[in-house]
């Protein structure tokens, strides 16, 4: 007999959402709070991301002059040389030895080397 009064009472239902212990806040509050630190954190990723970006490019930037500073070197330095082989020709067999004839010979060549649309001077 008191098996089948226990199995004919209807369960009791709880009053609230399951797991939620009385004197919790309701959960639009604590939705509205998550969604605000979610936005927070959304905004902070996307400021780090473009500083990322800015910083990336900047150093493409510089990896690009770096280059550059050096091909421009090696062309300076093989001109230097050319000029020293020219110099050495036209002064005979011991070359252009003063510093005089030296500043002649750089100045005759920068004038024929004059980029285009520049006039060489004719001093």
């Amino acid at each position: 007999s008191g098996f089948r009064s226990s199995t004919s009472s209807p369960p009791q239902k709880p009053s609230g959402p399951p797991g939620d212990p009385p004197g919790t806040p309701p959960l639009a509050p604590v939705l509205q709070l998550l969604r605000s630190q979610l936005q927070e954190k959304d905004a902070l990723i996307r400021h780090l991301e473009n500083d990322w970006e800015r910083s990336r490019a900047q150093r493409e930037r510089e990896e690009r002059l770096l280059v550059t500073a050096w091909y421009n070197m090696g062309l300076a330095l093989q001109q230097h040389e050319g000029d020293a082989a020219a110099a050495a020709a036209w002064g005979g067999p011991g070359g252009a030895r003063s510093f005089l004839a030296q500043q002649r010979l750089a100045t005759a060549a920068r004038r024929a080397r004059a980029p285009h649309g520049w006039a060489a001077s004719s001093s």
